[in-house]
């Protein structure tokens, strides 16, 4: 072994260390039952569907994604009691909208979205491990950017998980969605 050798060696070991300790002290969160995954990604592509939808060329304006949402999921308005949330059935809640144009002037409608599993009926999948922490449902929230281009949705981006951009969920949607649900990012229901 040479001496430009060890120390690379020596830093890997430090990094398998920190991660083994993270993971036994449970820094990672817990897993998601396999059928509250599929709930909340089914839930999740409502959204996408109604956006997808055929229109006639030119005729989608900023109403017509709102008009195709509201007729999918359910729209709040950030003030009234979420009631239209039972926490054992999914649900996908759209609110704060609002609109602007992009560098080319073409318009640009941003929604928050959250978006809840509702509980798994078959009961949780990991059960019986001593060390499972399932909850008995999930939610996950994130802002939509759809940019419409010619009377057509051109794209629809999501937020990022992270930082600046990440989305709080509203503690109303939240506590309507269960005691148990547990948040979960949005990448997590990609694929």
């Amino acid at each position: 072994m040479t001496p430009l050798t060890a120390p690379p060696r020596r830093v890997a070991a430090v990094f398998l260390l920190a991660g083994t300790l993270a993971l036994s002290a449970g820094c990672t969160p817990a897993a998601i039952d396999s059928e509250l995954w599929r709930q909340l990604d089914a839930q999740e592509n409502v959204v996408y569907t109604a956006l997808t939808e055929p229109h006639p060329p030119g005729t989608f304006d900023t109403d017509s994604p709102l008009d195709a949402l509201r007729g999918s999921t359910h729209y709040w308005d950030g003030f009234s009691d979420p009631t239209f949330i039972e926490p054992a059935i999914p649900a996908t809640v759209i609110y704060n909208e609002s609109e602007h144009q992009d560098r080319f002037g073409d318009p640009v409608l941003d929604i928050d979205v959250f978006v809840t599993s509702g509980h798994n009926t078959d009961g949780p999948a990991n059960s019986g491990d001593r060390f499972d922490s399932t909850p008995s449902s999930i939610h996950t929230c994130y802002r939509l950017s759809i940019s419409l281009v010619a009377g057509q949705v051109w794209s629809s981006n999501r937020s990022s998980d992270f930082l600046d951009e990440q989305l709080t969920c509203p503690e109303e949607l939240v506590r309507a969605a269960g005691e148990h649900t547990q948040y979960r990012e949005p990448h997590e229901f990609d694929g």
